[in-house]
């Protein structure tokens, strides 16, 4: 049986760079929050949950993207729920978009249940902007999925409303589905889902809200889909964690306290990001559109995987080199942090750049 490709972004974080850094400006949420931060008074029972997530928290979803409880599934964070749709939606010989730089799952799991991948470069040269006449040119008649990641992980890039509902319309006369990991978004009445049936959409408290820990995401979309989902699940991870529903449901009920403090440090982050940047002419800045990392273009001479291990190993700052994300010549840097934490990555980030440019 032919094995999956090891997971180079995971390979990366959990193998290369455990315990070789002190300062994390790679990990692409913000400064993630701690245990206490949340309110622990209640003796909460540990039962399990149900294998579709606690009927509160999906009810707390679905309020937020104004859907049925029913379109609403609980996951270990995103990525659960992506594998899951794909191991549910997809057979052998379909066909499936997706585009690189992005994440390997998007490729690689398709492609290990059966399906035929297309990958479709987002160049530099256009911004790294998603061309709808190149998915036009991709689709077939066994095409059955488009896998969109808007605000977009690495390059922090954002789909335009009207290459969205171009694509939808498209989508609607073929049949075709698409997914849209929507980690980075704030307002969940701007979601894909609100737009077709066709659409489905993920998320997680992983980035914006600061609790990765919790491994707590979900999966919004057609209802029938969630079902196929369901039964997919209770041959793997069964429910999640009664404990962490309860605790997610704290931190969506306060959903406005946890927005205010992700765009806070994203907005001082990011001013100090570009301060940072103008000392170094000979880096490119992809302006990030709502998330808490960029996207710094390096010259063609420098192997960005190289210096990233440098980067790690010399000065102790984790940074993403652009290999990950099947991609050269770049490193994406999280600026979600505060500027005690920012400020000195940044400083030895320039001493190794100082050996190379």
């Amino acid at each position: 049986m032919q094995k999956i490709a090891p997971y180079k972004i995971q390979q990366w974080l959990f193998t290369e760079a455990e315990g070789n850094f002190q300062i994390d400006l790679g990990e692409s949420g913000i400064q993630y929050n701690c245990f206490h931060d949340l309110d622990l008074s209640e003796n909460y029972g540990l039962n399990y949950s149900l294998d579709h997530g606690n009927l509160k928290l999906r009810s707390i979803i679905a309020s937020l993207y104004q859907v049925k409880v029913d379109q609403v599934m609980i996951t270990h964070g995103s990525q659960e729920a992506l594998y899951l749709f794909y191991r549910s939606l997809l057979s052998r010989g379909d066909h499936v978009i997706t585009f690189s730089p992005g994440w390997q799952q998007s490729w690689e799991v398709p492609e290990y249940i059966g399906a035929n991948v297309t990958i479709l470069p987002l160049k530099k040269e256009s911004n790294y902007s998603l061309i709808i006449e190149d998915i036009k040119n991709a689709i077939t008649n066994k095409t059955k999925l488009i896998i969109l990641n808007s605000p977009h992980n690495p390059t922090g890039h954002k789909i335009e409303n009207k290459t969205i509902d171009e694509l939808i319309k498209l989508c609607k006369t073929k049949n075709i589905h698409i997914i849209n990991d929507e980690e980075y978004l704030t307002n969940y009445e701007e979601s894909i889902v609100k737009k077709s049936l066709y659409c489905s959409a993920v998320s997680s408290l992983s980035k914006v809200y600061g609790f990765p820990g919790l491994r707590l995401g979900w999966f919004v979309g057609d209802s029938n889909i969630v079902k196929d989902m369901v039964n997919y699940r209770r041959y793997t991870t069964v429910c999640n964690s009664y404990l962490c529903e309860q605790l997610a449901g704290q931190v969506l009920l306060e959903k406005v306290k946890y927005i205010n403090t992700y765009q806070t440090l994203v907005e001082s982050g990011l001013l100090e990001l570009k301060n940072w940047i103008k000392k170094h002419p000979q880096l490119n800045l992809i302006e990030p559109q709502g998330t808490p990392f960029a996207y710094i273009v390096f010259p063609d001479s420098i192997d960005t995987n190289k210096f990233s291990k440098h980067l790690m190993n010399t000065y102790k700052v984790l940074v993403m080199p652009a290999e990950v994300f099947e991609d050269q010549f770049a490193i994406r840097i999280s600026f979600g942090r505060p500027l005690k934490i920012l400020k000195p990555g940044l400083d030895r980030i320039s001493k190794a750049l100082s050996e190379y440019l």
